[in-house]
């Protein structure tokens, strides 16, 4: 864990403990210097670790309640159910343009 993902952590289970208290994405990466981009990556290192960093329109936030993480859960299957179907669209695309 890079020592920014240990920053967020400790800030998130200090300040930020449930979605009422979430914490926008643009305020971390102020707080932090980091990008969006960077803020995503940082924060799917900390999950994939063993972070219990949960998120929703509303911002992130750490919980250690299963709804609260069941509902990320459910939001990040969601978002990989749809990365299916674009990619089984362009599949398709991909398979009409080669046979022209």
């Amino acid at each position: 864990m890079s020592e920014v993902g240990c920053d967020i952590v400790e800030y998130l289970k200090e300040f930020h403990t449930s979605e009422g208290k979430a914490v926008k994405a643009r305020e971390l990466c102020v707080l932090f210097n980091v990008h969006e981009k960077q803020l995503r990556n940082i924060v799917s290192d900390l999950r994939q670790n063993g972070e219990a960093i949960c998120s929703s329109t509303y911002g992130y936030w750490y919980s250690r309640d299963p709804d609260d993480i069941s509902t990320t859960l459910s939001r990040l299957v969601g978002q990989v159910d749809n990365m299916q179907k674009v990619i089984a669209g362009l599949n398709r695309i991909l398979q009409e343009v080669q046979d022209e």
